[in-house]
């Protein structure tokens, strides 16, 4: 036995002409192993595809209208220029500054704590952060074309046990075809990530708000303002769709909330309470006010430090700037 001649196992199987269920059951799995792989990167290759797709298809050309440390609208629209981008919007729009200040003052929102919800609503909105958002919220819906509508992002404060709670809220704002305002949020008063330190450059949310059908957090009704129906006949829990018409000279439901601010505060606000249908200033908030200014001179003056640290400002710009700002130290 030692003289015969062992042939190669390729060339066994060659000469031999094996198939079927001759072939070794060696060579069998390999194949089955061959064809599972295949198929997998197959799926693979699909299924990132369609990610790729899905991510491209939300994109948006965003336009700043104004960038400050505590807040940040923009306007945005779908990729395309004003005539190929979908005319879905009644922009232009002219509203009033007291109908924005009414709505965003009334806005309370609830949320679930495992399957109960909470006791009692809270505000969507800071007094402070109202009084500076309204403006440039109206301003924005006025610039915006059809094609655009409004985002914005708003910085805040919330007293904890023992420190401050760093909070954001995130929305779009719109105006339809048939008058109604739209305002859809992505989140309220979600705690921010120790990294966003400046609403200037945000972090925007990649979930488009009005897609949005389940929450842990949902709006609360108002007598002018319903939450949005969806096409399966539930109501989005994050979209309030008002009307302008129920709103126009009526007085607010609730004053807005008179919350305080420990830091991150962007302008100086006097506090104001309604009596009447007309707003008188209250002489105690006043000497708030100016802790509140003292407090948005330090914040400018952080910001001021990021702007020369990353380089984006000289240091002369940088001198010029924080010595107006101390200027204005009493």
């Amino acid at each position: 036995m030692r003289g015969k001649k062992r042939w190669p196992r390729k060339l066994i199987r060659r000469n031999s002409g094996l198939q079927g269920d001759n072939v070794p059951r060696m060579t069998r799995s390999n194949n089955i192993w061959r064809t599972s792989k295949m198929k997998r990167m197959t799926t693979l290759l699909i299924i990132s595809a369609s990610l790729l797709s899905a991510c491209s298809s939300t994109q948006w050309v965003r336009t700043p209208v104004v960038r400050e440390y505590a807040f940040n609208v923009t306007l945005e629209q779908p990729p395309g220029n004003a005539t190929t981008a979908p005319q879905i919007y009644a922009h232009p729009y002219e509203i009033e500054q007291a109908d924005l200040k009414q709505l965003m003052g009334d806005l309370t929102y609830t949320e679930k704590v495992g399957s109960k919800d909470a006791n009692t609503p809270s505000p969507v909105f800071q007094a402070v952060e109202i009084d500076r958002l309204a403006p440039v919220l109206a301003e924005a819906l006025a610039k915006a074309d059809a094609s655009q509508r409004v985002r914005f992002i708003s910085f805040n404060q919330r007293q904890g046990m023992i420190f401050s709670v760093s909070q954001k809220t995130e929305a779009v704002t719109f105006i339809e075809p048939d008058g109604q305002l739209n305002i859809a949020f992505n989140y309220v008063n979600a705690e921010r990530n120790p990294s966003e330190t400046s609403a200037v450059y945000p972090n925007y949310s990649k979930v488009d708000p009005v897609k949005i059908k389940t929450s842990k957090s949902y709006i609360s009704p108002l007598p002018y303002a319903g939450l949005h129906q969806l096409e399966s006949g539930e109501q989005a829990p994050m979209w309030l769709v008002a009307d302008l018409e129920k709103m126009h000279g009526k007085a607010s439901i609730s004053a807005p909330p008179v919350i305080k601010e420990t830091t991150d505060v962007s302008s100086a606000v006097a506090v104001e309470t309604e009596t009447d249908g007309s707003f008188s200033p209250n002489p105690e908030p006043r000497i708030k006010s100016e802790e509140t200014l003292n407090e948005d001179i330090k914040n400018k003056l952080r910001f001021l430090k990021e702007l020369l640290d990353e380089g984006l400002i000289s240091e002369e710009d940088y001198n010029t700037k924080k010595m107006g700002l101390l200027d204005k130290v009493d």
